[in-house]
């Protein structure tokens, strides 16, 4: 099967495309996808190609925000080097090693870049997806993830309590740093954000693949447990809605109700002052991807 790698800083998956019409308007967005993510091409129609992201997400995607992958470009983003994870909410890939140098371009928070070579000075020089080159602080380009998974091997996490403890924190303060950002239908940057799309890349930034909708859905590592048996970075469940449990009674989620549109913290108990009881009323499972 061909694939793709996205060389555009995101790029808008739609659900559906209308092949009369020349105009996006019309259209239903579905997700973003980073600079550096792989999809699976399935078809081609008019400017679109239709493809399968490595999280089991389809829709259709411009042709111009990819890159059909030659065998070598596969071995370089697949095999010869593991591609970094940029960590920051945004990153400016400069054109030298210097903070005067000019901005070529800027990338989110979990875009994928190659590494090339060590390290020098605090700067790190990155091959982006379009095969440019580029510096970015070193300290932006992360570590492997904490764990690691897809549809085929399952969830491995450690045995370890205190390391499942730092799991736990680790995914809570990914998510805490999209507090204040604008709510988006599809978004998964620190531009705009949807529910899932923030329950999403929380997870993802660790390594954890989980669905990307507001649902449990077979095949992924989350499993539903009893609302009573809720740990932080556990998720919570609503009719089309997704938050990710802080602890004591608190949740984070993107939300775009029009009283507190976009990236809040709310909470379950009825005498506090950030509750919602639209929220709480319909609150109907819990998921968790720890046993």
């Amino acid at each position: 099967m061909q694939q793709a790698i996205v060389t555009v800083p995101k790029a808008t998956l739609y659900e559906s495309i209308h092949l009369q019409s020349h105009c996006l308007c019309g259209q239903q967005v579905s997700d973003e996808l980073l600079s550096g993510w792989i999809v699976n091409i399935e078809d081609c129609q008019r400017n679109f190609f239709r493809v399968t992201t490595e999280y089991g997400y389809s829709g259709w995607l411009a042709i111009p925000d990819v890159q059909k992958l030659s065998h070598q470009k596969d071995c370089i983003w697949r095999k010869s080097q593991s591609p970094r994870i940029l960590i920051q909410r945004l990153t400016d890939v400069l054109a030298a090693p210097k903070v005067q140098a000019p901005v070529r371009t800027t990338l989110f928070m979990g875009s994928h870049a190659i590494q090339c070579g060590p390290s020098e000075n605090g700067w790190q020089k990155i091959m982006l997806a379009n095969g440019s080159l580029g510096y970015i602080p070193a300290i932006n380009a992360g570590s492997p993830p904490l764990v690691l998974n897809n549809k085929e091997t399952g969830c491995v996490l450690p045995d370890n309590p205190n390391a499942r403890s730092d799991l736990r924190s680790a995914i809570l303060d990914y998510a805490l740093s999209y507090l204040g950002v604008q709510y988006r239908w599809g978004g998964k940057t620190h531009e705009g954000i949807d529910c899932s799309g923030l329950t999403f890349m929380s997870y993802y930034m660790c390594g954890i693949q989980i669905f990307r909708d507001a649902a449990i859905q077979d095949g992924y590592p989350v499993k539903e447990i009893p609302l009573s048996r809720i740990k932080p970075a556990d998720l919570l469940y609503f009719p089309g809605h997704v938050a990710l449990y802080l602890g004591e009674g608190q949740y984070i989620h993107a939300t775009g109700n029009m009283k507190s549109f976009g990236c809040v913290v709310n909470s379950l108990d009825p005498k506090a002052p950030d509750y919602r009881a639209d929220l709480a009323d319909s609150l109907y499972a819990a998921g968790s991807i720890f046993p």
